[in-house]
């Protein structure tokens, strides 16, 4: 066999065995890889989707607390504050009930539980809604230094522009 013959060997072996290997690649190499990225792409898209559903769960526990405390702090009476100066509002105790559950189950620090606790069977002052406040934010990641520090004006006992209260002076 001369030069020319084995060139033309080599070439064409080179040729068929890139035709092989383009074809192994094509046909079977990469749908595997194509398999396997949509699996891990559903598999991240199902986390982030139950990750949502949790944040959400958390979320209403959170601002259902928060209502909660509202309730239960419109309820007492405080030294210093005129019988009537708050606006009572209604909490149940399955609204209750209810809220611990949410909370427990889908918070990852004790802190709102905590508080909303101390708010149900400790004497509090209503500025204590600031405390709950901050750590609703935190538990929701919307921040760790608090936001709210108006101590003075933090609960709201009633406003002159609700409707019960206008039906009442009427």
């Amino acid at each position: 066999m001369n030069l020319k013959e084995t060139l033309v060997v080599i070439g064409l072996s080179i040729t068929f065995a890139g035709l092989l290997n383009s074809a192994f690649y094509q046909f079977w190499y990469l749908p595997k890889i194509n398999i396997k990225l949509r699996e891990f792409e559903s598999t991240i898209k199902n986390k982030e989707l139950i990750n949502e559903e949790r944040w959400q769960l958390k979320r209403n526990a959170c601002l259902l607390a928060l209502k909660i405390a509202d309730g239960l702090l419109s309820n007492y009476q405080y030294a210093n504050t005129p019988q009537g100066d708050i606006l009572k509002q209604e909490v149940t105790t399955e609204d209750v009930r209810l809220c611990f559950n949410e909370l427990a189950c889908t918070c990852d620090s004790t802190e709102v539980i905590e508080i909303l606790k101390m708010i149900l069977y400790k004497p509090v002052r209503p500025d204590i809604i600031v405390d709950l406040r901050n750590a609703v934010r935190r538990e929701l990641k919307f921040g760790i230094t608090d936001f709210d520090k108006d101590r003075t004006n933090a609960f709201v006992g009633k406003i002159g522009a609700d409707p019960k209260i206008k039906n009442l002076q009427e």
